[in-house]
């Protein structure tokens, strides 16, 4: 009988297995022990003749960007290029040799030093000057980009000065402005404005924007304070930016252009599907499209670039086929491919380039590249290799819910294509195509034959990326939509059917005019995506809300996903075991009593009812969402609950905890030290006295080295425990680390020391107790 693994390897430990197996088992371990072990050896080699372990290089390189951004300070490029030198030798020795383990071996090390100088030489290619503090200045810049918003618009400037400013000038400015704009991309303008540097998280393990400000060179965030003078309609600054702002102008008038041909979210939610420009769509729409799990739609991604490169593929190779006798003599195919990677190419610029988008093109061109050179399009390998290009381009986005959620989502539906049965024969479908043709109604029945599997394809392709993506939603957003499949359901083909390929109809009818009854027939789909949405939002348990994740969690959870999608035999199950880890970390995580801002003027605290109580001044509704969100409370920030219970005055707020712990929140610098006699914790913005030894204190040191801050009490605290003792301080920033997005702390002279509190440093590495100065 032939091998069915392919392999003599194969053959001798399937014999080892047969003989290994016995007849009973009786109380004789050694055996099923020897037969486990015989059962992943054969697993393994099956494995390696499918040379399916080359897929775990682009993992290994994850974890060279992960070692990376780990780093307390920030290494040196020549620290993993020097590194790679003896394991290239080790590469060619093992290519002389027939060693496979080593050679494997060696290149998962190649490709994790690769993985952390890639991510090094990011760093120092955007590198660019931060605003070191909060600043008003009269500015004078060119615009980039702006996003219109219901209430105003965000722009993105290059400045070219800040009058009395002395420091070196970011490369760019995020800022926000009231009003419409009077100007487009490309102008210069002159304001005042107020900037500082890009804030850090709101709570510990929270969403980092300045890391993601710095890798997109944008030093300083801020708002306009006056009206903005404009100097030049349009500036020529050099070709990149010109080009950029040219794009920008034209996305803006289309998006317009569509709105106002649709008009109200409907038509706002049709400019986002063609342009990406998302500002016109109100928050009411946004929780309707993120509770019916479809969020997804209106950020120009995979969907959209596989519709739009699909489209162009099906036309042109349609077109070509069409001129008679070229089919017979070129390969029309591999033109339509050429034709849809253009086009997906001129699609990712139109939209802006945006780090979902692009990452989208790269998986699409490692796609119809593919049918290139006569390879399976949808295969694991060009997943990988996409993944390869982007660590190579922009290493940081490994650490962002996009880059996460979509390559796991794509990933399950290979790992499920690739089990699939295989394609009926040709001959089975010559009989059944003659078996329909018998039947008088063939045609009705082929086309509700197609809609049923359109149907079962959505729902299994919905199921299996919900399920793959649940564990990164949990973990950045706290949020999971279990009715996403019904969701996508309804939506995707309304979108596959009607918006998209309406909309690139109405792209091609732009320039002779003649765009505005397409557009009117895409309102009509969207506003039934929007109707729908709206109603699988209002359904009972459309979302679930969950407490914040640890980091420890996510790697977990992470590896087994990994391990279960990447390999293709019964040793794929044995990723379970990770995920069984994460799933008791998760049930093991402890949630903070206390989140307080990164000034130290507001805080969030848990009240006797077991809720988060909110009290302060100048909290915005950001952050409340965020605190809620990782307390798993399902609450809004409008809520009147969320700020209820603390008793406020203008000179600030007290409150009782759980365990009857006296909370003060000190807004006036006059009475800390009454505040510190009666207050069991004492979180303040301004210094505390140094005599304020009978409390726990937060003071304005404290968030000056740690940034936003969470304070954790201890399981074994005792109530005879002094306050201090009872808890365990995290911050968002760690002091000990030296890294360019990180704002260093600020340490003022002749300031008061912290608290010699909080003696006991938790058992994890991330907590960090505070310490004497």
């Amino acid at each position: 009988m032939k091998n069915p693994f392919g392999s003599r390897r194969a053959r001798v430990y399937a014999e080892a297995i047969a003989a290994a197996r016995p007849s009973s088992w009786g109380v004789n371990w050694r055996e099923p022990l020897i037969l486990f072990s015989n059962s992943l050896t054969l697993a393994m080699t099956r494995e390696v003749d499918a040379r399916r372990p080359f897929l775990f290089l682009a993992p290994s390189a994850f974890c060279g960007v992960l070692l990376y951004f780990a780093a307390d300070d920030e290494p040196s490029i020549l620290a993993p290029l020097i590194g790679l030198i003896p394991i290239l030798i080790l590469i060619a020795y093992a290519l002389r040799r027939p060693t496979r383990e080593l050679l494997f071996f060696s290149l998962v090390l190649a490709t994790i030093l690769s993985g952390f100088a890639l991510a090094a030489w990011r760093t120092l290619r955007v590198d660019a000057p931060i605003v070191s503090k909060t600043t008003i200045v009269i500015m004078t810049g060119v615009v980039q980009t702006i996003d219109i918003k219901a209430d105003g618009a965000r722009l993105l400037i290059k400045p070219l000065s800040f009058e009395g400013y002395d420091d070196a000038l970011p490369d760019f400015i995020r800022v926000t402005m009231s009003g419409v704009p009077q100007f487009e991309a490309g102008a210069k303008l002159k304001a005042s404005v107020r900037v500082l540097p890009p804030p850090g998280p709101v709570r510990p393990g929270g969403y980092d924007f300045a890391r993601d400000a710095y890798f997109n060179k944008i030093g300083g965030v801020g708002s306009l304070l006056s009206k903005p003078v404009i100097l030049t309609k349009n500036e020529s600054f050099s070709a990149r930016f010109d080009a950029l702002a040219m794009i920008d102008r034209f996305r803006n008038h289309l998006a317009m252009r569509i709105a106002n041909a649709i008009g109200g979210q409907a038509g706002a939610v049709s400019a986002a599907l063609i342009t990406g420009k998302r500002g016109l769509i109100s928050e009411e729409t946004n929780e309707d499209l993120r509770l019916a799990g479809i969020y997804h739609v209106v950020s120009i991604s995979g969907l959209h670039m596989v519709l739009v490169a699909g489209m162009i593929f099906f036309l042109v190779r349609l077109f070509l086929v069409l001129i008679p006798g070229l089919a017979l003599r070129v390969n029309v195919k591999i033109w339509a491919a050429l034709a849809a990677m253009c086009g997906a190419i001129a699609y990712d610029i139109f939209a802006g380039s945006e780090v979902a988008t692009e990452r989208s093109l790269f998986m699409t061109l490692a796609l119809f590249g593919a049918i290139l050179v006569g390879r399976p399009a949808l295969s694991m390998r060009n997943l990988v290799i996409a993944a390869f290009i982007i660590i190579a381009m922009e290493p940081e986005s490994l650490l962002g819910p996009s880059f996460q959620m979509s390559f796991a989502a794509v990933a399950a539906l290979i790992a499920a294509y690739e089990r699939l049965p295989h394609q009926a024969s040709q001959q089975q479908i010559k009989d059944i195509n003659i078996k329909a043709s018998k039947i008088s109604n063939g045609l009705v029945d082929r086309f509700s034959s197609f809609i049923l599997r359109h149907v079962k394809a959505i729902l299994l392709t919905t199921f299996l990326a919900e399920l793959a993506t649940a564990p990164f939603a949990l973990y950045h957003f706290q949020r999971f939509q279990p009715l996403g499949v019904i969701g996508n359901m309804f939506t995707i083909p309304l979108v596959e059917m009607v918006a998209m390929p309406a909309g690139f109809i109405g792209l091609l009818a732009l320039p002779f005019g003649l765009d505005g009854p397409v557009w009117h027939f895409m309102g009509y789909g969207v506003s039934l995506m929007l109707a729908l949405s709206h109603y699988v939002a209002e359904m009972p348990f459309a979302s679930v809300a969950v407490p914040a994740l640890s980091v420890t969690t996510l790697l977990f959870v992470s590896a087994g996903i990994i391990w279960i999608f990447l390999w293709s035999t019964s040793l794929r199950w044995l990723g379970l075991l990770p995920m069984l880890i994460a799933g008791v970390l998760a049930l093991a995580t402890d949630h903070p009593d206390f989140y307080i801002a990164r000034d130290g003027a507001s805080v969030a605290a848990r009240g006797k009812d077991g809720y988060l109580h909110v009290m302060g001044r100048g909290v915005n509704e950001f952050t409340i969402t965020q605190w809620l969100a990782a307390d798993g409370d399902v609450r809004s920030a409008q809520d009147v609950s969320v700020k209820q219970g603390p008793l406020c005055s203008s000179s600030g707020c007290v409150m009782s905890g759980p365990a009857h712990e006296k909370v003060v929140l000190g807004l006036e610098r006059d009475d800390l030290e009454e505040d510190c006699k009666l207050a069991s914790v004492l979180i303040t913005p301004f210094y505390a006295p140094r005599d304020c030894d009978q409390a726990l204190v937060i003071d304005r040191d404290v968030v000056n080295h740690y940034g936003a801050v969470a304070l954790y009490r201890y399981a074994d605290a005792q109530p005879t425990d002094k306050t201090s003792e009872k808890f365990k301080l995290l911050g968002a920033r760690d002091p000990n680390k030296n890294r360019p997005w990180i704002p260093h702390a600020e340490v003022l002279p002749n300031s008061p020391p912290p608290q010699e509190s909080v003696q006991r440093a938790p058992p994890d590495a991330e907590a960090e107790p505070l310490s004497p100065r």
